[in-house]
């Protein structure tokens, strides 16, 4: 659970680089950018809930939600769709909001990025608590017709999306699965 919420946290802290800084910049431009963002919003301890959706704007939630959404995303109606993508993004904002506060004072550090595919890159990171604890953290980041956006965060052997998935699957199964049920339960 604390993995989790780390994870969901850090996807969301990479996400506050204006949609205009981000097309036709580097992944580690955008790294570098949203990890200064996320510390100035945090400055005062607290995340606001204008904030927390300011970090959401540089994900692309509809790619990371489909993907959580698993073989499910297939037999979902586009009402069932609509209503699970909103209340997948303010899960992530809640989130945010909860657990974001815990990493005030830290800092990021850009170790290298790794060439997945064309347009497809993870960049490792180093964060650095308020305690001096150093973080490994991956970001997945993809460009969208040349605008790059973080689609999923790495930290001890996690992929957020990849483990929010197999809970999300767990849910859908328990209950038949009812894609409305699932976005009830976020």
């Amino acid at each position: 659970m604390i993995r989790t919420s780390f994870i969901a946290c850090a996807l969301a802290a990479g996400l506050s680089l204006s949609a205009e800084a981000r097309i036709q910049s580097t992944p580690e431009a955008v790294i570098d950018s949203v990890s200064s963002s996320a510390m100035t919003h945090l400055a005062d301890n607290t995340l606001t809930e204008n904030e927390a959706s300011d970090l959401l704007s540089n994900v692309n939630v509809d790619a990371v939600s489909r993907f959580a959404l698993g073989q499910y995303v297939r037999t979902a109606s586009d009402a069932e769709l609509e209503s699970y993508n909103t209340a997948f993004r303010t899960y992530l904002a809640d989130q945010l909001q909860t657990h974001l506060g815990n990493f005030a004072g830290g800092s990021f550090e850009i170790v290298d990025t790794v060439a997945r595919e064309p347009g497809d890159v993870v960049v490792e990171t180093s964060v650095t608590n308020a305690d001096g604890e150093q973080l490994p953290v991956s970001w997945r980041v993809k460009s969208f017709d040349g605008d790059w956006q973080i689609i999923d965060v790495e930290f001890e052997g996690l992929w957020l999306v990849i483990e929010q998935r197999a809970q999300f699957q767990a849910t859908l199964d328990a209950n038949g699965g009812d894609v409305g049920a699932l976005a009830d339960s976020l």
